[in-house]
């Protein structure tokens, strides 16, 4: 749950060591964050999705997000839904064929596991496409369609700035 301070941190504050954006490729985004250089950094990739169905009319831009933690050099896959998610809910996650339910709070969404993590990060890196389906605390709903395309050069990239 350590994405919930980089979110805080990306989206309130503006300082000098604020995210940096890295480079592009295709629909994924790396970025960094270092505090001063004595601290680690935390890099991550995000894409937006290309596609969305929703009945939901006050939606933020939702994205999926592997972000790296350079300190212990775990990964972490999250997906934010643009609005706050059902209390207690799951949402659906379709890699290709291959089916995830992630945890919910708020408007954030998350594996249960590391394991889990490293299976999902596996089956982003080969496939094609991804689909979200989540549902909001407002009973509203959300199918979101991301391409995969460039998703193996921005996790290498992502890889190398933060080994």
């Amino acid at each position: 749950m350590r994405f919930i301070y980089i979110l805080t941190f990306l989206f309130c504050c503006n300082t000098a060591s604020a995210q940096i954006i890295d480079s592009s490729f295709y629909d994924f985004t790396v970025y960094e964050i270092q505090e001063n250089e004595l601290e680690y950094k935390t890099c991550y990739i995000v894409a937006h999705p290309f596609t969305s169905d929703t009945d939901h009319n006050s939606r933020q831009k939702p994205y999926l997000m592997i972000t790296r933690f350079q300190k212990d050099r775990s990964e972490e896959v999250s997906i934010f839904g643009g609005f706050e998610y059902k209390l207690g809910s799951k949402i659906f996650v379709l890699v290709d064929n291959k089916q995830f339910k992630l945890k919910t709070k708020n408007d954030m969404a998350w594996n249960e596991s590391k394991h889990e993590d490293v299976g999902m990060i596996e089956m982003l890196l080969n496939g094609v496409a991804v689909k979200v389906r989540s549902d909001s605390a407002i009973g509203t709903y959300a199918v979101d369609e991301y391409s995969l395309k460039g998703v193996t050069r921005a996790y290498a990239r992502m890889r190398e700035i933060c080994k």
